[in-house]
């Protein structure tokens, strides 16, 4: 719901917590909504800020001279695009990132932006999303520690690899 009403999404949450993949089955499920579809921008590995224009321009598929001002030409050929532009990782990027995106926005009406971020990008059109750690259950049974989520993601998860695993009162404290 807040892809549709703001332009400016962040999902914002601690390392490892499942951003990435929030948005990813989010861009998922809205793939016909936008004309010139949906596109993921993977910025882990990315250690350069000022590679990142010519990342994203090369993932939209938009010709940008190698020299010049390549934010500028990756704004000007997105700018009549309609499409949902998902910048995965930006939070070693911040700055870039921030800049990127207030730049697509300004000239890009119809270009939708889903951040993931261990912290918010700081523009004020922004919407963040936090994503929070699931419950883990204080010392209990097995029985009642299935109805957390971090335990029965774990229990589902390990039984995908293992069906002989067995949750129970004695596993519980691994757990």
């Amino acid at each position: 719901e807040l892809i549709d009403v703001h332009r400016l999404v962040t999902v914002v949450g601690a390392g490892g917590i499942g951003k990435s993949r929030l948005a990813q089955a989010a861009a998922h499920a809205w793939s016909g909504r936008w004309p010139d579809g949906v596109w993921m921008v993977e910025m882990a590995g990315l250690s350069n800020p000022e590679f990142l224009p010519n990342t994203v321009a090369q993932v939209l598929h938009v010709n940008v001279s190698s020299q010049g001002a390549v934010l500028d030409e990756l704004v000007a050929g997105v700018a009549q695009r309609d499409l949902l532009l998902v910048l995965d990782n930006c939070e070693h990027l911040l700055d870039s990132s921030a800049a990127l995106v207030q730049a697509m926005m300004a000239a890009a009406p119809n270009v939708r932006i889903l951040a993931t971020s261990q912290e918010p990008l700081r523009l004020p059109a922004e919407q963040q999303y936090r994503v929070v750690p699931l419950a883990v259950p204080s010392p209990a049974t097995a029985v009642d520690a299935r109805q957390y989520g971090a335990v029965a993601l774990f229990e589902a998860s390990v039984r995908a690899a293992d069906p002989r695993f067995a949750l129970n009162d004695e596993s519980l404290p691994l757990v």
